[in-house]
């Protein structure tokens, strides 16, 4: 994977963060994006940085301005990039009947019509080279779902959707197309998650973790961002060269309960 070059949305923590780390290892050039200032996401690039030598950071709100990101890639790599990990999502639980509908649109904007439009946006570059690799991260909640999720639910059985679709589209053209689905994975998100419910509940952190991974991971253990990382760089290799409009489930055994 020398010299390729990957651009992996939300990466500066957690699974984007991880993965982008793992390609650099691999030799991967990376583009890191986040919603933070370059001076705020600092520290995200130094830890790049230590995995590889060619890291780059544009700051952008998948929200409502892709179309920045694509112009900022495209002054970087005119002739296009290589690998498209679509990683950034964002989650708001609450009741369908109680949802608002902002929450809804910026959901939806985020975690499915950025994927669309940056999976738009690289494929002729890809076809003029006859090699791409687009990875959506999906999750469990891409194939089942969760009271107060139904909106990220939506937003995640879509991606496999749309993984599916493109796949078939470009499956000829020297192009594959997979998703990820994780479930609980160790990152700064989920910790957050675990210290809401925790004092929610005057329980420690710890007990919280134990009780969600009792309920709904087997293994009964984390996710590691490095573990998604190397699958996403197994994707990219020869040896993931005729995986194309699969969902890979990474989840301790959680879906198959």
């Amino acid at each position: 994977m020398e010299g390729k070059v990957a651009l992996v949305t939300g990466s500066t923590s957690g699974i984007g963060l991880g993965i982008a780390k793992e390609l650099l290892k691999n030799g991967c050039e990376v583009i890191l994006t986040g919603s933070r200032s370059k001076e705020n996401a600092t520290a995200a690039i130094n830890e790049a940085k230590a995995s590889g030598s060619v890291v780059h950071y544009i700051q952008c709100d998948l929200s409502s301005k892709v179309d920045t990101l694509c112009n900022e890639v495209d002054k970087i790599y005119p002739g296009g990039i290589d690998i498209l990990v679509n990683n950034a999502g964002i989650n708001f639980v609450k009741y369908i009947d109680e949802y608002p509908v902002e929450k809804w649109n910026e959901l939806i904007a985020i975690n499915l019509t950025a994927p669309f439009l940056l999976i738009r946006h690289c494929l002729p570059k890809m076809r003029n080279k006859r090699w791409g690799r687009i990875i959506n991260i999906s999750s469990v909640q891409g194939t089942i779902s969760a009271p107060g999720k139904a909106p990220y639910a939506t937003s995640k059985h879509g991606i496999i959707g749309l993984t599916k679709g493109v796949a078939l589209e470009v499956a000829a053209q020297g192009i594959t197309v997979n998703a990820i689905s994780p479930a609980w994975v160790d990152t700064p998100l989920v910790q957050v998650q675990f210290e809401k419910y925790a004092r929610e509940n005057n329980i420690s952190v710890d007990k919280t973790k134990e009780i969600f991974l009792e309920k709904s991971q087997p293994t009964k253990q984390m996710i590691d961002t490095a573990q998604l990382g190397q699958l996403v760089v197994f994707l990219c290799s020869y040896g993931g060269a005729s995986m194309t409009g699969s969902v890979l489930t990474m989840d301790g055994g959680y879906t198959a309960q």
